[in-house]
């Protein structure tokens, strides 16, 4: 006998080849979202319990709706950063609509991503990858009917193991961008460093960036070990330059005649006691390669 689960992901499946037939594919009207029953609601995350509490008391979220306007989310090719919702319903419909979430990954059942591109839509099909209570968000990815057909998950988000610092060099504008967009890797660095900027007491998930400390141009991966974790104007003032860390004594170091840490509100100056989450390879090779040759002019 086919379980519910088993109905549910056939379904999903299902709707997901129609879609994927709609004469203005990758656009869809937003009447075939809602005939399709990917979504039917107006707040952010559609649980349809007429099809889903079968598996789970609180359902199994069926799509997450995208606006760029309510959740300042992370999106890319490869996938989504989504923030949990947090409105001024009760609080107890939005920590149903978060375990519904969570029960996607729970019972391994792909969720529909809805983004609005002008009148139409844009769907993905997407699997919960993982999620944070403390940080109140969770990563999906994009890809085909199974996970594994992602090509952009690296082996290992974990930071666990050894470090791959350095990998395929990207050629292109679009390999670039989407490098240092990644969801998943921004995901492990606001988890391996709590959700707090390493420089400042900053701890707003939505004004924070992953910063690779070797960058993407130079081949360095999405392996967490290659990560800061960075107010948005930090990470500006790292990519211009205008700062390094001494890999030796975790010092943090301005570029000669150019602003200082004070200047630069950069709060941190001594690392030392975050050095369990600093790749020593890694800031050497940003100090040395980038930093210093540009203190020199």
């Amino acid at each position: 006998m086919i379980s519910a689960i088993e109905l549910e992901i056939s379904r999903r499946l299902d709707a997901w080849n129609l879609l994927q037939n709609s004469p203005n594919w990758p656009l869809v009207s937003a009447g075939e979202v809602r005939d399709l029953r990917l979504y039917g609601g107006a707040s952010g995350v559609w649980v349809d319990k007429e099809t889903t509490t079968a598996i789970a008391q609180d359902g199994v979220a069926v799509g997450l709706l995208h606006t760029g306007r309510h959740y300042d989310d992370d999106v890319d090719e490869s996938g989504i950063l989504y923030h949990y919702p947090t409105t001024e319903r009760a609080a107890s419909r939005d920590a149903n609509e978060i375990q519904a979430i969570k029960n996607a990954k729970k019972f391994g059942v792909p969720i529909f991503v809805i983004r609005n591109i002008g009148s139409a839509k844009r769907v993905e099909l997407a699997w919960l990858n993982d999620f944070d209570d403390e940080l109140r968000i969770c990563v999906l990815t994009f890809h085909g009917i199974l996970p594994t057909q992602n090509p952009f998950v690296i082996d290992d988000h974990s930071g666990q193991g050894t470090p791959i610092l350095f990998g395929t060099h990207r050629r292109t504008k679009r390999e670039i961008e989407r490098a240092e967009r990644d969801p998943l890797f921004k995901f492990s660095i606001l988890r391996r460093f709590e959700g707090k900027c390493l420089l400042t007491s900053l701890d707003v998930t939505e004004m924070l960036d992953a910063a690779h400390i070797i960058p993407v141009t130079s081949g360095g991966t999405e392996d967490p070990n290659n990560g800061l974790l960075l107010s948005a104007s930090a990470h500006r003032a790292l990519d211009a330059g205008l700062w390094a860390i001494n890999p030796k004594s975790l010092k943090l170091e301005t570029r000669q005649h150019g602003p200082n840490s004070l200047r630069m509100k950069l709060e941190k100056v001594d690392l030392s006691a975050s050095a369990h989450l600093l790749n020593r390879e890694a800031l050497q090779f940003r100090y040395e390669k980038l930093f210093l040759l540009g203190k020199k002019k």
